[in-house]
């Protein structure tokens, strides 16, 4: 089996053939109310199927949260599948968001349901949580590298709820995301292995400008930037958290696009209001 070209190298050439944009796909019980759709798994495969019409191969990568699908059931489970084998059928990057976190035997499970061809999703790429140490994960990320594929670890988010704990300093001066960021820089340029990253980097679009130590850790590592649109960030912010690591940010979205539907039209124009300044951003990041 031959190991496909790592992530970080496909979601740089879609990047610039596309747009780096990722769209958030979150089908809450809400919005499939106010899409006129039945709160069950063929209302969320009706979602499902508008969204993938609508967005096309117009995106680098699309993200599904697994809660919204897992609810429903094995039905559920079965769309969500199908949606993430639709994307793939056309160049689209699939990372799903599990933000699993556990010990590290259960972590190798989690990583054979999500990584790898034959596995259950075949994600290129899916976010995991770090509560339990970032040791617990090394074999998560060698099963990522060894599919071609990227985890992303939550180091800051955007809820205010988790700054307290990601915020706190340990012994050595350094706080939570300092040190998850030091120590997946170190798993990156781990010597002896291929340099594209494995190990990407969760990092709020609403954070202050306090978070730039952390980024600046982070070294190459490739940013999922969750918050634009209806969460309040816009792409300024990316301009003043992410300057000079424009070409690492995925810069991604969700309500602010799928609260245009259920009409089609009305999501593809959604959806390429964030398209254009996702482009223009990574611009920025080439020498004139």
């Amino acid at each position: 089996m031959t190991t496909p070209q790592p992530f970080a190298h496909r979601f740089s050439q879609l990047a610039e053939q596309r747009s780096p944009f990722c769209l958030g796909i979150d089908p809450s019980r809400d919005l499939l109310t106010r899409w006129g759709l039945p709160d069950n798994a063929r209302g969320l495969r009706d979602f499902c199927e508008r969204v993938a019409d609508a967005a096309g191969s117009s995106v680098a990568v699309v993200k599904p949260q697994s809660a919204f699908f897992e609810r429903h059931g094995p039905e559920g489970l079965q769309v969500l599948q199908e949606l993430m084998r639709r994307f793939k059928s056309v160049g689209t990057l699939t990372l799903l968001d599990v933000k699993r976190g556990d010990i590290g035997s259960t972590m190798e499970a989690y990583a054979e349901t999500v990584f790898g061809e034959g596995s259950a999703y075949e994600a290129d790429a899916a976010t995991f949580t770090a509560y339990l140490g970032l040791g617990a994960l090394l074999k998560t990320l060698e099963r990522a590298r060894a599919s071609g594929a990227a985890a992303f670890l939550v180091v800051r988010s955007s809820n205010p709820e988790g700054t307290s704990l990601q915020m706190s300093r340990g012994d050595d001066g350094r706080t939570v995301a300092e040190t998850l960021a030091d120590g997946l820089r170190a798993f990156n340029e781990k010597p002896g292995q291929d340099t594209a990253p494995v190990a990407g980097a969760v990092m709020g679009a609403t954070l202050p400008d306090s978070d730039r130590g952390a980024i600046e850790r982070l070294g190459g590592a490739l940013l999922l930037t969750p918050g634009i649109g209806a969460q309040g960030a816009g792409f300024d912010d990316l301009k003043r958290l992410f300057a000079g690591r424009e070409a690492q940010v995925i810069p991604t979205a969700t309500r602010s696009v799928l609260e245009a539907g259920p009409d089609t039209a009305a999501l593809r124009n959604a959806l390429e209001r964030h398209l254009a300044p996702a482009r223009a951003f990574r611009a920025t990041a080439r020498p004139s």
